[in-house]
């Protein structure tokens, strides 16, 4: 993983040549430059010199921490988020701010307070939401791998339309101080790259696990759940799934079709009052911690997305009642249908298409919102370890992601077999472009 100076200089160059794109918010060439100098670049810490953009949802001290929002954007913080200080201390040069959508509540990467993040190969579609410029960093080249955060899709669904990889975690495998909240209950920060080697590492150091347990594909048995995680799919998004589990039973992965009763439906019903109700009570907590001179109401009011302020009302009108009953009644039944299903068919995973759709275009993107996370969001509720795999492919290069679902706490296991499809069946991203 060791990186020389060279590396750093070239992250900064592509930063300023790819400015267009809008991935960063925040370019901290002076300090990165100054923290490889002083850092472990050459030594054997597992990061050195290891160039890294952070989304801009995640505190790092002298830098500020906008939330994607124009009132905070020149609002530095005093304090890195800790998952900031372990990649740091482990030789990592955070060279800037990732783009986002507005307070991350939103898909499409579309922000009228600090401007759209634009694809960087696919012209007049969208880049994904809400980790929307750590995915076109990394998909430009800027940096190997970005720091994202994903609530419902949002590491996932940038990572899927850019032909990237999107990982996942567990619930609270990774720390949540220092990090602006939507749900406490669903939030985890998440990684986005190109390479399962950079993945393993970053993950490594984030967790403090480093065990790569011995994985045989030909031993693995993953559940196709085709009546939610299928059935709305576009038809290229669909043809493409089909051949890569073509190519998955070809390497001897038995699949089992599955049905995850209701997944949508309590995934809805569970996650949606969690993240509204959740969002209007930590969030000013966030403020307030963090020491920012404006509150929630002042920034609640300067939101300038159309749909992140809808977002925001509609939120006002979930009341605790409903909240409970999200907690104690739907979230329970969604974990228990999960785990029948994976004893019933003695599963290791699932897998199916991270998005049920082609990255929309620009002008359609912000309607489509809850289809898009359709996918991803029922393991956020049940707190399962998720990744998208850049398997497949449109006929005219659209890249379509594969997500695969393995149980909680079972990370490392689910990386080590990503890698393993990784090596056997990925186009290279500049395939895609």
């Amino acid at each position: 993983m060791a990186a020389s100076g060279e590396r750093l200089h070239q992250a900064l160059l592509q930063a300023f040549k790819q400015r267009h794109l809008n991935s960063l918010s925040w370019l901290a060439a002076e300090p990165a430059l100054a923290a490889a100098a002083a850092g472990v670049d050459g030594t054997s810490a597992p990061l050195a010199g290891f160039p890294l953009v952070v989304k801009d949802n995640i505190d790092v001290a002298g830098m500020p921490t906008s939330i994607g929002t124009a009132l905070l954007a020149e609002e530095p913080v005093s304090h890195s988020a800790e998952l900031v200080t372990r990649l740091q201390n482990a030789g990592a040069i955070i060279i800037g701010k990732a783009s986002m959508h507005e307070l991350a509540s939103g898909t499409s990467g579309l922000n009228a307070a600090r401007g759209d993040v634009l694809h960087p190969f696919l012209p007049g579609r969208v880049v994904g939401g809400s980790s929307s410029g750590s995915a076109a960093a990394v998909a430009a080249g800027i940096v190997p791998a970005s720091i994202g955060t994903d609530t419902g899709a949002s590491v996932r669904l940038p990572a899927s339309f850019c032909g990237l990889i999107g990982f996942r975690p567990s619930l609270a495998r990774y720390p949540q101080q220092g990090i602006a909240p939507i749900s406490p209950s669903r939030d985890t920060a998440g990684i986005i790259a190109q390479r399962m080697d950079d993945v393993l590492a970053l993950d490594a150091v984030i967790s403090g696990d480093a065990t790569l347990p011995a994985v045989s594909l030909a031993d693995l048995r993953l559940g196709v759940p085709r009546a939610h995680f299928w059935h709305d799919c576009e038809p290229p998004v669909a043809a493409a799934a089909e051949v890569v589990l073509h190519r998955l039973g070809d390497l001897g992965i038995t699949l089992v079709e599955v049905d995850i009763e209701q997944a949508g439906e309590l995934a809805v019903q569970a996650g949606y009052p969690m993240a509204s109700f959740e969002l209007l009570r930590d969030l000013p907590r966030y403020l307030q911690q963090r020491g920012s001179r404006y509150s929630f109401e002042q920034l609640k009011n300067a939101i300038a997305s159309p749909d992140v302020r809808a977002l925001v009302a509609d939120a006002a009108t979930i009341g605790p009642e409903r909240y409970q009953e999200a907690l104690s009644r739907w979230k329970p039944l969604l974990i228990d249908r999960y785990k029948a299903v994976f004893q019933q068919h003695r599963l290791d995973g699932l897998v199916f298409p991270t998005v049920p759709l082609l990255p929309p275009l620009i002008e359609q993107a912000n309607a489509l919102f809850r289809q898009l996370i359709a996918n991803c969001e029922p393991a956020t509720v049940v707190g399962l370890p998720c990744i998208s795999l850049p398997l497949g492919q449109t006929p005219d290069g659209i890249p379509v992601g594969m997500e695969f679902q393995f149980a909680a706490g079972e990370d490392r296991r689910l990386l080590a077999a990503a890698a393993l499809l990784m090596a056997q069946l990925s186009p290279r991203i500049d395939e895609l472009k």
